[in-house]
C-alpha cells in the first residue's frame, strides 16, 4: 500500500518528529549524576534513546551497583527537560506533515507525558496538525506495549491494520507491529539497526514519495 491507501497516520515525536532526545538524555544524565555521582558516558546517551528512564536508571544500579530511585531519576530528569528544552524540527518534518495536513487524518502516540507534549508541539507550531494526541498520561503500559497504538486508533474510529505509524526507535516498531498497524522507520540519523522487512526513509524521502503522488495518483 502506498501512503495515500492508509486511512491514518500515526506518528511518534521525540526522535521522530522533533530532535528532543537529546535534551532528554542530556536532562536524565544530569538526574543521574546528581543522584549518584555517577556520569553517563557518550554511547550510554545514545543508549538512552531506545529505553524509559525507569528502566534505564534500573539498568544501571544493576551494571554499576548504583543506589538511583527510579521514579526520582523521573522526576529529577522530567524538570530537567523543562529547563532545557528546543522545541525542533528535523529536516523535512515539517513540510510533511503541512503536506498532509487536511488531507489525511493524522495523531501523535507518544511516550511522553502530556504536560512535556503540548508545550513542544505549540513551540514547534504543529499543534493544529493533529486530530488525536495521545501520551503516556493516557496510557498504563508505554511502548513498547500496542496499548497507545490500539487507543490511538479507536479514538481515531479506524482500524490498527489501515493506519501508517512512523517511528524512529524499536520500542515504537513493536508496538506498533503489535497492534496490526504497518510501520515506516524514520531515519533521523540515529545508530537503529533496523528489521530488515520495515521501510526506512527521512522525512525528506517520505516527502518527495508524498509529492510524487500527487502527480502520479495511479
Amino acid at each position: 500500500m502506498k501512503l495515500w491507501d492508509y486511512d491514518a497516520f500515526i506518528l511518534d515525536l521525540d526522535g521522530t518528529l522533533i530532535d528532543s532526545g537529546k535534551y532528554h538524555a542530556q536532562a536524565f544524565a544530569d538526574a543521574v549524576l546528581a543522584q549518584s555521582g555517577y556520569r553517563l558516558k557518550p554511547y550510554e546517551h545514545h543508549e538512552f534513546f531506545g529505553k524509559h528512564s525507569i528502566w534505564f536508571a534500573e539498568d544501571l544500579n544493576e551494571r554499576y551497583g548504583l543506589s538511583l530511585d527510579p521514579q526520582e531519576v523521573l522526576k529529577h530528569k522530567r524538570e530537567r527537560v523543562q529547563e532545557i528544552f528546543v522545541a525542533e524540527l528535523f529536516a523535512g518534518a515539517q513540510a510533511f506533515l503541512e503536506f498532509w495536513c487536511g488531507k489525511k487524518t493524522m495523531a501523535l502516540a507518544t511516550n511522553s507525558p502530556l504536560e512535556f507534549v503540548e508545550p513542544a508541539l505549540r513551540d514547534a507550531q504543529i499543534f493544529n496538525c493533529f486530530d488525536v494526541i495521545t501520551t503516556a498520561s493516557d496510557v498504563k503500559r508505554r511502548k513498547p506495549d500496542p496499548e497507545i497504538i490500539e487507543i490511538t486508533a479507536e479514538r481515531l474510529d479506524v482500524e490498527p491494520e489501515h493506519t501508517l505509524v512512523f517511528e524512529d526507535q524499536l520500542i515504537g516498531i513493536k508496538a506498533a507491529r503489535a497492534a496490526g498497524a504497518k510501520v515506516i522507520a524514520v531515519d533521523n540519523g540515529q545508530p537503529v539497526n533496523y528489521p530488515v522487512d520495515v521501510a526506512v526513509h527521512t522525512w525528506n524521502d517520505l516527502l518527495k514519495l508524498s509529492e510524487l503522488h500527487r502527480w502520479n495518483p495511479n
